[in-house]
């Protein structure tokens, strides 16, 4: 019998139940996934998840050195380099988190093929523990952030108790948008160049080098209102840096946006899964 064969030829009505169920059966497949992702990324290097920390350590003084002391960018008015370091990064965390997840996400069914097409493997966890993956990696930056904003400031803001809420939307959206990735890069592979390109180009046009005023004051103030990364990006720095709350009302437009994009892509992709073996 082929993979094909043996897979469901249409889902059943009850099959998102089911697919939820079996993946909450099997969660210690989900956690040993996103285990497998965080080692790799680090298993050849000599200093080993080391680099989890020092790596946005090393982002926070380069991006500090490079904008603030050599091009002489400085569009806040902070006590420092340093801080204005801090506050570019603050605006990275949650744009490298969302580009990393989508531009994996878009080719995760085909770079697992030898999964994929093993009829008992449930597939839906390949998208999700991408995702993931990248969630918790630029988690331990956002640590990192804190603690050095502590150490020059001498102060946490009591809104960070808030940063969960946004960080939770930031995630409902981000799996909405790598499951639906995971499906078209799926069935078009070419596509996972133009994905990388258009993340590429999203971070100019989001709000983390130059400050949102910039673009009202020249006629581009869709690019922030229109922009959910810019809405992040935005309640990161509010919420971490300056002590203030963001925009709750656009961040709950978002968060219902943010559960249609992940239920639309969910069953979508338990429909189409069957087809998976046969793309690859």
């Amino acid at each position: 019998m082929s993979t094909t064969s043996a897979r469901e030829k249409k889902p059943k009505p009850g099959a998102i139940p089911e697919t939820l169920s079996k993946l909450y059966d099997r969660r210690w497949l989900v956690l040993y996934f996103i285990q497998r992702q965080l080692s790799s990324s680090y298993r050849k290097s000599f200093l080993g998840f080391v680099w989890i920390i020092l790596t946005p350590l090393l982002m926070i003084v380069l991006y500090t050195l490079i904008f603030s002391e050599v091009v002489g960018l400085r569009f806040r008015e902070a006590p420092g380099a340093a801080n204005f370091g801090l506050y570019l990064y603050c605006g990275l965390i949650p744009f490298l988190s969302f580009s990393e997840a989508i531009n994996q996400s878009v080719n995760s069914i085909r770079g697992n093929a030898n999964l994929v097409q093993k009829v008992i493997f449930p597939v839906e966890i390949i998208p999700f523990s991408t995702v993931i993956t990248s969630f918790v990696t630029h988690s331990f930056g956002l640590g990192v952030l804190v603690a050095v904003n502590y150490v020059i400031s001498r102060e946490i803001h009591w809104t960070i108790a808030l940063l969960p809420g946004v960080m939770v939307v930031q995630l409902v959206f981000t799996l909405g948008l790598g499951y639906l990735m995971a499906v078209v890069g799926t069935y078009l592979p070419d596509v996972r160049e133009t994905t990388r390109a258009i993340t590429r180009a999203l971070f100019f046009t989001t709000p983390i080098i130059w400050p949102p005023e910039m673009a009202y004051e020249r006629g581009f103030g869709f690019l922030v209102d229109y922009n959910p990364l810019a809405l992040l990006v935005i309640s990161y720095r509010d919420l971490v840096l300056t002590g203030t709350l963001p925009d709750v009302q656009q961040l709950f437009f978002l968060a219902l946006f943010a559960i249609a994009l992940l239920v639309g892509a969910f069953l979508l992709f338990v429909a189409v899964k069957k087809n998976f073996a046969d793309l690859i």
